[in-house]
């Protein structure tokens, strides 16, 4: 199936474009992507891919750009998937990068999407202690400084600088907080899903 993916640089310039299809980059993927296989909730794709389309889920027929290009994706979320669970030291988040600088804000942005899916028990995170854990990832979005109303702004700046250094180990760390969690939502919408196809 590899074969048929595009690679990831393609997929970024497909997606970014001019800018006029308001969908969102390679890095920003990863970073939904990094939310919802190490967060606490299970979120089926249909769910999160619309966040990358500008609200809706392309229509795919095997073999045609589109396909390829959900497909490209939907392995970089099985990709994560498998990097943390056996690999977990060869993590690496795609920041982008600028004149040699790294920039971390597109990749945060996505991770705030995959948050917003599953609010209730994201919360349930940003009110424990775990929540410093994740301080690298919400320094660097507005959103996420928003969650952290006791740390100051200079602080939260120092934490930012040097925030692409720690995020990988932030979400390894976010992925094995939350496994229990996260399999027993998957479980429920496994559940869930048996007995609607019973009742259809």
């Amino acid at each position: 199936m590899t074969s048929t993916l595009f690679t990831y640089d393609e997929v970024d310039e497909i997606l970014r474009g001019n800018g006029a299809g308001g969908y969102v980059g390679i890095s920003a993927i990863d970073g939904l992507v990094a939310a919802v296989v190490a967060g606490p909730a299970y979120v089926e794709p249909d769910e999160w891919l619309p966040e990358i389309f500008n609200g809706r889920v392309p229509v795919t027929v095997p073999g045609t750009p589109n396909h390829r290009l959900v497909q490209t994706i939907l392995h970089r979320h099985d990709e994560v998937a498998e990097i943390l669970s056996r690999r977990p030291e060869t993590y690496l988040p795609m920041f982008m990068h600028d004149e040699g600088r790294v920039v971390t804000e597109d990749w945060t942005i996505g991770f705030m999407l995959g948050v917003g899916k599953r609010a209730t028990p994201w919360t349930k995170i940003m009110l424990s202690e775990f929540r410093s854990t994740l301080a690298p990832i919400l320094s660097v979005n507005p959103l996420g400084r928003n969650m952290m109303p006791d740390v100051s702004e200079a602080e939260l700046d120092r934490i930012k600088a040097t925030a692409h250094f720690a995020i990988a180990d932030v979400v390894t760390a976010l992925y094995h907080h939350c496994a229990k969690d996260r399999s027993a939502s998957r479980r429920l919408a496994k559940l869930r899903a048996g007995r609607r196809e019973r009742q259809a």
